[in-house]
This record gives C-alpha cells, sequence and structure tokens, in this order.
C-alpha cells in the first residue's frame, strides 16, 4: 500500500458521488472518488425517470444516450382512475447519466477508482488516513455518498438514518403495455400500503415494474400487482430482479462530524413523498463540494463548518423535502376511498404540488370547498 493525500475523498458513485466530485474538482481541490463495484453505474434498483431540470443541473444536454424516451406521467387511484400529467419527463439511462457526469468530474482533474472499497478512517490531528482494500490515503475532508446503509457514517459515529421505505423492482422484457409513452403510479392501500407501485416504460417491450410499502412484505405486493396487470405483464418475463431501502424520512439532523459530510441516501436527500433522488441528490452532491472548498479555503473542517450544507441546500431542496415529508405524513394515513374521491378533485398541478412539496397551500384551499375532503383532509394540509 501507499499513502497518497487529497484534499476530499468522496465515497459511491451515485448522484450524490459524482456530483460532488464533479463539484470538488471544479473548485479546485484535489478530489478522489471511490466506487466499490465495478463500475460507476445504476447499481440501486430505481425507477429511471426524471425531469428536465435533472438535466439543466447535471449540465447535460437531454438527448440519446442519456434519454430513453420522453414520457409524462398517470397517477392511478384504487378504483384506476387517473390523473394524467402532461408535463414532459424523461425515461432515462441511469447508467450513462452517472457516467456522463463522472465524465465532467474528469474532465475538472478528479481522480475515480472503481473496485475499491472504503473500509475505515482514523483521525491525525486535523486531518484524516483513510483506508480502502488498495490503499492509504490522507484526506482533509470525506464526503460519505454510499447509500443508506453508509459505512462512512458508521464509521463517523453518524447513528441516524432516514425513514426506509423498503422497495423491490422487477425489470420485465416482453411486456405489452397500454400506456407505452407514460410512466404510472399505483396509490392505494389494497395496492402499496403506505406506498405506491409503478410501471416505468425503457422501450416498447421492456419496463421497469416495482413496489415500495411499509408495514407489509414488498414482494407479494409487487408479484399481486403483476397479476393484476396480466393482460400487459402475463406474457413478460422478469430480467432483472433488485431490491433496496429508500430513504423517504427526510434530511437527517446530523450530516456532519468534524471531516465529514454525508450526502445522498446516507443523509436522506430523497423527496419523501415520491421517493425520487436522481435531482436532489445530484443537487445535494454538488453543494457538499462547494462547502467542502469553503472549509479548505478556510482551513476550518470542523463539524460547524461543514453543516453549512443545511443552509446551502435549503433553497429549494431542504424546503421541498420538509413540506413533501408532512404531505406524505398526512396520505399515508388517508383511505383507499379518499384516494378515489382525490382523482376526482386534483389536476395535474395539484398532484405535483403536493408530491413535490411545492405549494400544497393552494391545493388545501382546494380541497377546501369540497364537502368530504375539507374536514378530512384540507384542514390538516392548511397546516403543513
Amino acid at each position: 500500500m501507499q499513502d497518497l493525500d487529497y484534499d476530499v475523498i468522496i465515497v459511491g458513485g451515485g448522484p450524490a458521488g459524482v456530483g460532488a466530485a464533479k463539484s470538488a474538482a471544479k473548485e479546485g481541490l484535489k478530489t478522489l472518488l471511490l466506487e466499490r463495484e465495478a463500475a460507476v453505474a445504476a447499481w440501486k434498483p430505481c425507477g429511471e425517470a426524471t425531469s428536465e431540470g435533472a438535466f439543466v443541473t447535471a449540465e447535460i444536454k437531454p438527448e440519446p444516450p442519456y434519454i430513453v424516451r420522453k414520457a409524462n406521467a398517470l397517477v392511478f387511484a384504487p378504483n384506476q382512475k387517473y390523473v394524467a400529467i402532461n408535463q414532459e419527463g424523461y425515461a432515462i439511462n441511469k447508467t450513462y447519466f452517472l457516467q456522463e457526469l463522472a465524465s465532467q468530474a474528469a474532465k475538472y482533474g478528479s481522480d475515480i477508482h472503481v473496485r475499491e472499497e472504503f473500509i475505515d478512517f482514523e483521525r491525525e490531528g486535523k486531518t484524516l488516513k483513510v483506508k480502502t482494500n488498495r490503499n492509504i490515503y490522507r484526506t482533509k475532508i470525506i464526503i460519505g455518498a454510499d447509500g443508506y446503509h453508509s459505512s462512512v457514517a458508521k464509521v463517523a459515529g453518524i447513528k441516524e438514518k432516514s425513514e426506509p421505505i423498503p422497495t423491490i423492482q422487477y425489470i420485465m422484457a416482453n411486456v405489452k403495455l397500454k400506456h407505452p409513452e407514460s410512466v404510472r403510479f399505483y396509490l392505494g392501500n389494497s395496492i402499496a400500503p403506505k406506498g405506491y407501485a409503478w410501471i416505468f416504460p425503457k422501450t416498447d417491450s421492456i419496463a421497469e415494474v416495482g413496489i415500495g410499502v411499509r408495514g407489509a412484505t414488498a414482494k407479494v405486493y409487487l408479484d399481486k400487482f403483476v397479476k393484476q396487470h396480466e393482460d400487459e405483464l402475463g406474457e413478460a418475463r422478469i430480467i432483472d430482479y433488485r431490491g433496496a431501502p429508500v430513504p423517504i424520512g427526510g434530511l437527517i439532523s446530523e450530516v456532519a462530524k468534524d471531516n465529514v459530510l454525508l450526502v445522498g441516501d446516507a443523509a436522506g436527500t430523497v423527496v419523501p413523498f415520491t421517493g425520487a433522488g436522481i435531482h436532489s441528490s445530484l443537487a445535494a452532491g454538488l453543494v457538499a463540494g462547494r462547502v467542502a472548498a469553503e472549509a479548505i479555503k478556510d482551513n476550518d473542517y470542523s463539524q460547524t463548518k461543514l453543516k453549512k450544507f443545511y443552509d446551502l441546500y435549503e433553497d429549494p431542496w431542504g424546503k421541498r423535502i420538509r413540506t413533501s415529508l408532512k404531505a406524505m405524513r398526512l396520505f399515508e394515513k388517508i383511505s383507499d376511498e379518499d384516494f378515489n374521491t382525490l382523482a376526482e378533485v386534483l389536476d395535474e398541478n395539484d398532484i405535483l404540488d403536493l408530491a413535490n412539496g411545492y405549494n400544497v397551500r393552494r391545493v388545501a384551499m382546494k380541497l377546501l370547498r369540497h364537502p368530504i375532503l375539507a374536514g378530512r383532509i384540507a384542514a390538516s394540509l392548511m397546516s403543513i
């Protein structure tokens, strides 16, 4: 093993990690990104869809090979009535998206090591001695973007985790989709308790079919969901089957220790209501790189300095995550009957505001005019 020095070491090559590597390197830091897998790629199961805004943040043109197809969205109530979201988004190839971000990080000077796993660190004065399966490094700051079960968090003594929702996803081949140009979300306690199911088309014959549930067995509900859509999925075959926890409990209260900063799933930078994390975690990584650069410029790697992440991430993401979490807490308690009623009342802008933590109060005012929903839902939304 050899000793090597870096200003910042990032652990994990997901959206938050590659975003942090790009940002830190762009700020002039000597940067190393460590990925334990064989490639920077989409290893975690994920409904690979995102908005145009994610491409703007990533500074990637929304075109092939990053985009598989353009897509609108359909949100289904338990009675199978749906609200169409006509705002255009993209079904993406997340691996190519991450690799382009890694390419940008490399262009700015970041080193990238795959098949290298973080093991431990120990403190040496104001810096860290970082051990991997291949080398020993010294660094001023380590950014843990290594997922929900973060090894960096564990070594740093950060025990708090954002509340998880267990998710599993099949990639299914030979599907015969009724809505091949739409990503679909299915709500209801009978379908996915305290979560939702999804069908995301990848090609005309391949789709991601997944589910997230709490307080129930995800695979049981996913298999039930597949059977319920036998006309579309009955002749399909599973070619990929993965599962992972998704943190939907909001940002943890302690993302930083001296010399250590957490982002991505390790920190809970996921929009709770939707479980969407590509854009929000990429943005978190970009902020983390800037925070690290300022800390190194000031020769201050303290917890207090690194917690400036909260301030820089607050608008819009911190605020959105908190609002989305409050809305999710309310909607996880409502009945299938109320979901069906909401499908009759809400339009696409209402659903976007609720899901993404935007103007929830406006939606509450609309629901206050409904005789059934006013007392059950609207009053609670007004307090968010």
